[in-house]
């Protein structure tokens, strides 16, 4: 069976927060075949990043951040990095779907933010039913199942 893990999930396996063990037990323990997106790759690293940005060095803005990478490269988070680097080697990666209008549609539909729309709209185009997700805003979405972690 697949499950489609979101950023949320995925932050909570990597950086500590209030989740972190319900999603490391759920992750370790369970028979399933856990997927994403290139989208959740991008938001997690991303988002990632501004969180350990923001806790190591102070840095609480987008543009601080990419000046620091500019000058600096990503070498205050290299663990992190790595970390989401080998978690995605074992994460079927699914291109995310290119149908404009769907996403559209659910965004609408669902009152979903762009990525989270997109990544419902990749979740319905590869018949996907169920996804791993801290994010309340799925709940919405009646052709997903949240997994209650």
């Amino acid at each position: 069976m697949d499950i489609f893990l979101d950023t949320s999930f995925i932050l909570s396996l990597i950086i500590r927060t209030e989740k972190t063990e319900e999603a490391r037990k759920f992750y370790m323990e369970a028979t399933f075949n856990p997927v994403a997106s290139v989208a959740v790759y991008e938001e997690s690293l991303y988002t990632g990043l501004r969180l350990v940005a923001e806790k190591r060095l102070n840095i609480k803005n987008a543009y601080s951040l990419r000046n620091f990478i500019k000058k600096n490269g990503y070498d205050f988070a290299v663990d992190f990095v790595n970390t989401l680097h080998e978690l995605f080697g074992e994460i079927q990666i699914l291109q995310d779907v290119r149908d404009i209008d769907l996403v559209r549609f659910i965004a609408e539909r669902y009152k979903l933010l762009p990525n989270d729309a997109l990544i419902a709209a990749t979740c319905k185009h590869y018949g996907i039913r169920k996804i791993a997700t801290f994010d309340e805003d799925f709940k919405r979405v009646d052709f997903l199942e949240v997994i209650e972690v």
